[in-house]
């Protein structure tokens, strides 16, 4: 059952589009503290890569190429769904590669009562920033939303991709955190929703705790990638 809404809770939250540029690879945002790395570059600029490119050197570079082109459209097509289904209750229509995923997440997005804004642009004083996937309230809120974390993969994430995806969430809570706070967000609560074909989704729940230890986690990552630029 849906949890009563309160006068403290949060009734909105502006959206702020992102401003991003590219080069040498590296994504960067335009934000009020200057330009600042995105979370994604930190994080696989920063990473044991040694098992993808064994995974790599296996299939082949073609192979693999089609693979992650086919996962990257996979996924942009989920969040749009997600996104259109959250905004007016539109359920997409029957495709092959598509549909499957959107099975898996479907009962899980209606626990989801009030999406306060979706795929905002956030920054942070450590001078980092990203995108993230959804604010919203679950049917188990109180005062404070929930920052949810949309993913597709074919089979259940193993422990290592899991610990990535978590540094990047708790870093996205502590940015919005930081850029919300005049609205009186303060998130601590992240789920990473993970859509398997056909099956019920793999869902990461990141706790107080939890986000405290993996953002870090993360900071530590960001002192090795700005040791690396130097």
């Amino acid at each position: 059952m849906a949890s009563p809404m309160t006068a403290s809770r949060i009734r909105g939250l502006p959206k702020y589009e992102p401003v991003r540029s590219h080069a040498n690879g590296d994504r960067t945002y335009a934000t009020p503290l200057g330009s600042c790395s995105s979370v994604t570059t930190i994080l696989s600029n920063t990473r044991d890569s040694s098992g993808l490119e064994q995974w790599r050197e296996s299939v082949g570079e073609a192979r693999a190429d089609f693979i992650c082109s086919l996962a990257a459209f996979r996924g942009t097509r989920h969040h749009d769904h997600v996104e259109r289904f959250l905004t007016d209750g539109t359920e997409p229509a029957f495709d092959f590669l598509n549909t499957p995923y959107w099975n898996s997440s479907r009962d899980f997005l209606r626990r989801i009562d009030k999406p306060l804004v979706m795929e905002g642009a956030i920054y942070h004083p450590l001078r980092y920033a990203g995108t993230f996937d959804c604010i919203a309230y679950m049917d188990d809120d109180g005062e404070q939303p929930t920052l949810l974390d949309w993913k597709t993969a074919d089979k259940i994430r193993n422990p290592a991709k899991m610990y990535e995806y978590s540094l990047q969430v708790a870093a996205y809570t502590a940015a919005a955190n930081y850029v919300y706070k005049p609205q009186g967000l303060n998130i601590t609560r992240a789920l990473i929703v993970v859509a398997i074909p056909d099956e019920a989704p793999q869902i990461e729940e990141l706790s107080p705790r939890k986000l405290t230890q993996y953002m870090q986690h993360f900071e530590a990552r960001i002192k090795r990638f700005t040791r690396a630029r130097r």
